[in-house]
């Protein structure tokens, strides 16, 4: 019964903060909103028994990227941002989008499920993982094995982000 009350609360809590970073016109409380629904997910992959994947999220992306996007939006010149009467067509063009997005998500819950079905076949004990999975070691392994190569690219990549964000900030900053 926790459990569940638990699960959802962090499910609430994903949602909730994803809805909010991208709906909130500040641009700080939208980062501020990324940041929870980061944690949340930290918490659905403890729900998981994934706890290197949980301590990553809360290292990697709390404890890095969200850093990086609030010194960028302090840096930024206008973080309340602009407020704008938004066109009827683009409202619209939210809406459909809004609802192909839960199509997809329905699809995609649907999946799991039959995923998750087909998996407590395969368990040996009740409330275990098949021995497939190895944890640290097995993703450790593989980082430095055959996916070294596009781990080193997903790093050049944000470091190619970082370096662009603080030029375009300087570029604006430098205008009279």
């Amino acid at each position: 019964m926790i459990e569940n009350l638990l699960f959802w609360t962090c499910c609430l809590v994903t949602v909730t903060g994803a809805i909010g970073a991208a709906t909130m016109r500040n641009l700080f409380h939208a980062a501020l909103m990324l940041g929870l629904c980061l944690a949340g997910v930290a918490g659905l992959y403890l729900f998981l028994e994934a706890s290197y994947l949980a301590c990553i999220q809360v290292i990697v992306y709390i404890g890095g990227i969200l850093v990086l996007v609030l010194f960028a939006t302090l840096f930024s010149s206008d973080i309340k941002g602009a407020v704008q009467r938004t066109p009827l067509w683009l409202r619209l063009s939210g809406l459909v989008g809004a609802g192909l997005a839960a199509l997809v998500a329905g699809r995609l819950a649907q999946i799991a499920i039959a995923h998750a079905a087909n998996l407590d076949r395969t368990r040996s004990q009740p409330g275990q993982l098949p021995d497939v999975i190895d944890g640290t070691r097995a993703i450790g392994d593989l980082l430095v094995g055959p996916w070294l190569v596009p781990f080193l690219v997903a790093a050049m990549l944000l470091t190619a982000a970082l370096v662009g964000a603080v030029a375009i900030v300087t570029r604006y900053r430098r205008k009279p």
